[in-house]
């Protein structure tokens, strides 16, 4: 028998997040069908991290699929999509997320429901709204009633859009659109306004990024990028699983407010300042310009 949902978790050295983030399946979502898409990891806690989790979910290494050293997240992202037989329901997730709370039967339902109601949508998007998204006022958005799922209005976003790579949607409304990832979230954010509809967000979400998380993907960091994440006390900070109490509260918000994860979510680190950040650069443009100016050298070097 199929399970409702495939998750697609995309992964890169960092083994403490990948091992949060399939431990959230496994505890949210435990009927679901999990595969682990690897970017050649090399650091040995993540090696290992993929060897355990191997043992009861299916592990696919980029190396076994030619090309590059690397195959890069949208090309394994394609490669996911073409292992899927049939239409299902898939989410793609990355090892730096994680579901914080239970699925339920009528959570499968209802995605399924969005789907068969609105033949041009092509994604959802399972995850919270992000505090800073709220600064300086309100997030301009549209509901659905089709759906009762909600747009962001805002065509100047490089994503989040139309598209957003952490996602929900069905293997055959995909293909039968003809998707193929393109390499970058803004590409894959304009290939999506010429295809489907807006991107529908869930107002009862499962799936949020972990904040404050290190920007270290395998990558030589530069001396910006180390000094905003030591202001930022970036480091590995998971979440609580919501309570029942924490979910009904959830889902009897009125239309007019908006999933936002700090007020429904807790952070197993107590303290962290609020809105949370995900990137260890925002709101410094000093230290922004000072990692571009590096990176730019870097390139100019190597030439």
């Amino acid at each position: 028998m199929k399970s409702a949902m495939i998750f697609f978790v995309f992964s890169f050295n960092r083994g403490p997040y990948l091992r949060n983030c399939v431990a959230s399946l496994e505890h949210c979502a435990p009927d679901a069908e999990v595969v682990i898409f690897d970017d050649r990891s090399d650091d040995q806690d993540t090696v290992e991290a993929l060897r355990r989790i191997g043992e009861k979910h299916r592990v696919v290494s980029s190396a076994n699929l030619g090309g590059h050293r690397h195959g890069g997240l949208y090309s394994n992202m394609q490669s996911a999509l073409e292992m899927v037989d049939g239409d299902r329901l898939i989410c793609f997730i990355q090892d730096d997320t994680q579901l914080v709370r239970v699925l339920a039967t009528e959570d499968y339902q209802f995605l399924a429901d969005c789907f068969a109601r609105k033949p041009d949508l092509g994604f959802i998007s399972p995850s919270f709204i992000r505090g800073s998204q709220l600064r300086g006022g309100t997030l301009e958005v549209a509901h659905d009633s089709a759906t009762n799922l909600f747009s962001v209005r805002n065509e100047k976003r490089s994503a989040g859009t139309y598209y957003s790579d952490i996602f929900l949607s069905t293997s055959g409304r995909l293909r039968a659109r003809g998707w193929v990832f393109q390499r970058g979230e803004p590409a894959n954010q304009a290939r999506a306004k010429t295809t489907f509809s807006a991107m529908g967000y869930m107002r009862h979400p499962f799936v949020m990024w972990l904040p404050y998380g290190t920007a270290f993907r395998g990558k030589k960091k530069t001396l910006a990028l180390r000094l905003a994440e030591r202001a930022r006390r970036c480091g590995f900070y998971p979440f609580e699983y919501m309570t029942d109490d924490q979910v009904r509260a959830l889902k009897a918000q009125p239309l007019s407010e908006l999933p936002v994860a700090e007020r429904f979510l807790t952070t197993r680190e107590p303290g962290l300042k609020k809105p949370w950040i995900y990137n260890p650069l925002q709101g410094s443009r000093i230290l922004k310009h000072l990692n571009q100016a590096e990176l730019l050298l870097n390139r100019l070097l190597k030439r």
